[in-house]
């Protein structure tokens, strides 16, 4: 990162949007300053393709404000040139011009001379693995590759601010590494903030820094990604008994377990969800001195994906409890 102080350059202001009677957004404030790498998470239906389309101004918010460098959009449109935006679902690009004249005619509307709109075109063509259809028409692309024109006109011109929204979809595995060192790149070098939707964690887990939370509209989480994290039962233990067995371990397995833990359990089987590997050891123990043979015996670790929907399963016990019964269901 810069040693350049970071400056907030999207302040959004308790932010509301209605639907009819589905109130999509109530109240959500953030920021994002200059070089900032922000993921903006939840599931669909939270909120999120409308807070981005606010501050794109492809929709008016009820209630709220949001400022761009310290103006408020609602008067002072002229921010739109300073944003890129790659939106889920839409298309950003002419079909009948190829990848690289769409990128061209972005990067010279928004002022960038042509010399220098062609150099980061090339660069970024070849990071995306686009220099070898610079002479095929948008429309004939494959979907993936169609992904990477998009993200190509949004990169272009090197924007202030860029809205990513699901920029991974399609993609190839090669194709997302080299877009996670684009953006780490861009937001070091130009000081470019990212806001960055996306249901592939493990890219956001890569790439970004802090973290914002919708859940039905409303902001549950803004913290670091480190933060995030702490909320995560790094371990699972799912354990299987025989009925004997069961009965025996019966009040005992919770004074096994110290530290931060969560049970859940159902007629088959025990899960605890714990942090540290050593916090095992006693039950593992305790399994061998009574010489009982479990059934099934699985211990995992647990990813990113977990922390996140433990963030919005806040009640853990609860949320433990209907997986379990979500498998009686099922069986």
């Amino acid at each position: 990162m810069s040693s350049t102080k970071l400056s907030n350059m999207l302040s959004v202001n308790n932010l509301g949007k209605r639907y009819g009677e589905q109130m999509a957004l109530s109240d959500v404030s953030f920021t994002i300053a200059a070089g900032e790498r922000v993921a903006l998470l939840g599931a669909n239906g939270s909120g999120k393709t409308t807070t981005i389309n606010a501050i794109c101004s492809l929709l008016n918010q009820d209630q709220g404000e949001i400022y761009f460098e310290d103006k408020d959009t609602k008067t002072d449109s002229a921010y739109l040139r300073h944003i890129g935006a790659v939106l889920g679902g839409c298309r950003n690009t002419n079909w009948r011009l190829t990848a690289r004249q769409n990128a061209e005619y972005f990067a010279r509307l928004r002022g960038c001379s042509k010399k220098q709109a062609m150099a980061t075109i090339y660069s970024l063509e070849a990071q995306l693995g686009l220099a070898q259809y610079a002479k095929r028409e948008v429309g004939k692309l494959s979907t993936g590759n169609k992904q990477k024109a998009a993200l190509l006109c949004a990169l272009s011109y090197q924007p202030k601010l860029l809205l990513l929204d699901e920029p991974t979809l399609g993609l190839d595995m090669d194709t997302v590494s080299e877009l996670q060192s684009i953006i780490i790149e861009q937001s070091q070098a130009l000081n470019q903030g990212f806001l960055i939707t996306s249901h592939d964690l493990a890219f956001i887990d890569k790439i970004c820094t802090r973290v914002l939370v919708l859940e039905q509209g409303k902001l549950i989480f803004d913290g670091t990604m480190a933060s995030l994290k702490q909320r995560l039962f790094s371990y699972e233990m799912r354990l299987q008994l025989n009925q004997t067995d069961r009965l025996r371990l019966n009040g005992t397995l919770a004074q096994l377990w110290t530290g931060k833990t969560q049970f859940a359990s159902d007629d088959e089987q025990i899960i605890v969800r714990y942090d540290s590997p050593e916090q095992v050891l006693d039950t593992m123990n305790w399994l061998t001195q009574q010489a009982v043979k479990p059934e099934d015996l699985q211990i995992n670790q647990l990813s990113m994906e977990m922390a996140y929907h433990s963030l919005l399963n806040r009640n853990s016990q609860d949320s433990l409890q209907s997986e379990m019964q979500n498998h009686q269901e099922t069986k």
